[in-house]
């Protein structure tokens, strides 16, 4: 690597003369500044958003000078137990890129796009693609799809418009587009308003196009109402109502979730996990951990279930204080403190 002179994935792309944009696709959807990234993939700085001991990341970059086509890599790149990116990974990467490209990917775009196979690359699944794709359009000021006036049209009028004729990406589309929608106060209160005439898939579409998107207040309460109005959990509801901050009523809402049974399910608690770590104050991460370990034990997981959530959650930077703190406490509960000490006996093995 040094004999090229390149260090860094952001030195590699600044030196092959592209511009680009780096976003954060871990456990919410964020931009992610240059300077930020070039931290995170040096090691001097936590992953924000962690998932799977991996930090997830869509780069897209582009030559102006050449052409308007705009290209992205999806690279994951593994975390050691403190949540800082394994060096070792990141330039057993970069390797594979210069030895691919050489240092002509400015001029060689084509070939950029189609990096060989590797450890580091993934495909993002349809909805995430859907989501990261609106937000690209919207932080490099690209024109969002036109079928987003469809969506805007059946929001509206929903015994108007064929639902079906409304595609997944048009949906991400408007959600990202509205929170500088001249009509958003009059399109928030027709989602409020017409909830119940939507489609269930589309409904459903909508919320989970919604899990990286700060909701108005009126539109949360919208959700959040979804989330357990049936005998189920809707998990899209579930999604939709992530924020990228502390909500006392989301808290209050999982708190209540997480104390009833129907909470005792992998999935539910998987989203709770994934999208809704700003909300774990020492309480509720408790619940859920109560929780987790109550599941472990219901499907005969030996604890395993029990440590994938607790590695999952301490490597989240805000929360890994929280974590360690309530792993030594005195006063868990009896299923929360058996669970700590079968941690520990499978760490001692």
């Amino acid at each position: 690597m040094s004999a090229n002179g390149i260090n860094s994935i952001s030195e590699f792309l600044l030196h092959a003369g592209t511009e680009y944009q780096v976003f954060d696709l871990g456990r919410r959807l964020e931009p992610t500044d240059s300077q930020t990234f070039l931290e995170i993939e040096n090691g001097s700085a936590y992953a924000p958003y962690p998932r799977q001991q991996h930090a997830w990341f869509g780069i897209v970059f582009w030559n102006k000078n050449a052409s308007t086509q705009h290209y992205i890599w999806f690279v994951k790149l593994p975390l050691d137990e403190q949540g800082l990116v394994v060096a070792a990974a990141r330039n057993h990467f970069l390797e594979i890129i210069v030895d691919a490209l050489g240092q002509s990917v400015a001029e060689d775009t084509e070939n950029a796009q189609t990096l060989p196979d590797n450890p580091y690359s993934f495909v993002p699944n349809q909805s995430q693609l859907a989501q990261f794709n609106a937000l690209v359009k919207r932080t490099l000021n690209q024109p969002l799809s036109e079928e987003a006036q469809k969506v805007e049209a059946y929001i509206q009028a929903p015994q108007l418009v064929d639902w079906q004729q409304i595609s997944m990406q048009s949906v991400a589309d408007f959600v990202q587009s509205l929170s500088h929608h001249p009509k958003q106060d009059g399109l928030t209160e027709a989602i409020e308003t017409n909830i119940s005439l939507y489609s269930q898939v589309f409904l459903n579409t909508l919320m989970e196009m919604s899990e990286s998107v700060s909701l108005p207040e009126n539109l949360l309460a919208a959700y959040l109402i979804e989330i357990d109005k049936s005998d189920d959990i809707n998990l899209a509801a579930l999604r939709g109502t992530s924020e990228g901050t502390f909500n006392p009523t989301i808290n209050n809402k999982l708190l209540e979730l997480l104390k009833s049974e129907k909470s005792q399910r992998l999935d539910i608690l998987s989203v709770i996990a994934a999208r809704h770590f700003e909300q774990m104050e020492p309480l509720l991460l408790s619940a859920f951990l109560e929780q987790a370990a109550n599941v472990d034990e219901k499907e005969g997981h030996k604890g395993a279930l029990f440590a994938g959530f607790f590695s999952d959650l301490v490597q989240v930077p805000k929360l890994r204080r929280q974590v360690l703190t309530l792993l030594h406490s005195k006063a868990n509960p009896q299923i929360l403190s058996n669970a700590f000490q079968q941690l520990f006996a499978q760490a001692r093995k």
